[in-house]
């Protein structure tokens, strides 16, 4: 076997306009050396002076500035990127080029995967059932079931448990009062991360729901209802989810220690869980405002592409699921 792919990428297509959201905005663009000099050689006096006054460094690592919105410091007012619309596709950076596609070979293998930051990936996460395929020596490609994905195959079936036994589990009222505690810690650590870097743009609703005090009755009543409504409609999509990161978070991270990576994707649930109930009993309209696809992608953006926040939340996850 060659190698493992994720379902959603041989039949990728970018929706381009649209697409209500944007790939240069909530992360920081990273730019290779070999990218750095390609623009430096850009004939366009204006824009290569631009482009190069608006990359940075921060510990040995060139990015694009961004904006006080989050956004790329190359996305102009229509919406489109400086460099692609006045030097062409094949001047983009390495990061923006190969955006969502995720790829990286280890012990010999090689992963490929799709980024959830992507609208696309964050919907087929929702509505399809998820696949993985193995690449063989010979290039041909057929389904290969997770408990037979190599080196994560008992961490897929151990984060499965974890998945049934905390998200789709039958809980008492006790269970509830302690979710919401943990929850509203939780969402504290979350706000005080969001209030710390000023480019991370608020998910409308995300923890809303925590700022007034409540009941036991009360809890433990909307908890019901909310467990209810996300066993009946996205029940699959959280299975999805876990399945999707941990292989996502294996490929980026190989070396990961199994603990920290099941922290890490469970941490992530379990915001992507506090954030819906939020938008569910906070923004008019309840279960219909909810958007499972928007809220995985700006998790996605929040837990891997911001660099400095992403460390920070590691250890809030590490911190309150162990």
């Amino acid at each position: 076997m060659k190698g493992i792919i994720f379902g959603l990428y041989n039949n990728f297509r970018c929706i381009a306009g649209k697409c209500n959201y944007t790939c240069c905005s909530g992360w920081r663009i990273v730019v290779a050396d070999e990218d750095f000099k390609r623009y430096g050689s850009i004939q366009d006096k204006v824009l290569r002076e631009y482009i190069l006054s608006n990359i940075y460094e921060s510990d040995g690592i060139k990015y694009f500035s961004t904006k006080s919105d989050g956004r790329c410091s190359m996305l102009d007012e229509d919406g489109l990127c400086r460099i692609q619309k006045n030097a062409g596709e094949e001047m983009l950076c390495n990061t923006c080029r190969k955006f969502p596609r995720l790829a990286a070979k280890h012990n010999g293998l090689l992963w490929i995967s799709m980024a959830a930051s992507c609208p696309v990936t964050s919907a087929y996460i929702v509505n399809k059932q998820i696949e993985f395929y193995k690449l063989g020596n010979k290039g041909d490609i057929s389904v290969i079931k997770t408990q037979d994905i190599p080196f994560i195959a008992n961490e897929m079936q151990k984060s499965k448990g974890i998945l049934g036994k905390y998200i789709a589990g039958r809980k008492t009222a006790q269970d509830y009062i302690h979710m919401y505690n943990w929850f509203m810690d939780i969402a504290d650590d979350i706000l005080g991360i969001i209030i710390k870097y000023k480019e991370i743009v608020y998910l409308q609703g995300s923890f809303d729901y925590f700022e007034e005090e409540k009941d036991v009755m009360q809890i433990v009543s909307q908890f019901e209802e909310f467990d209810s409504f996300v066993k009946e409609k996205y029940n699959n999509a959280f299975i999805n989810y876990l399945e999707y990161r941990m292989f996502s978070r294996y490929l980026g991270l190989p070396d990961e220690k199994s603990s920290e990576r099941l922290c890490q994707v469970y941490g992530e649930l379990v915001l992507v869980y506090i954030i819906a109930l939020s938008r569910y009993f906070t923004i008019p309209g309840g279960r219909d405002s909810i958007d499972l696809e928007r809220i995985i992608n700006w998790v996605y953006r929040l837990c891997v592409h911001s660099l400095g926040p992403r460390e920070e939340i590691h250890k809030i996850f590490c911190s309150s699921i162990n």
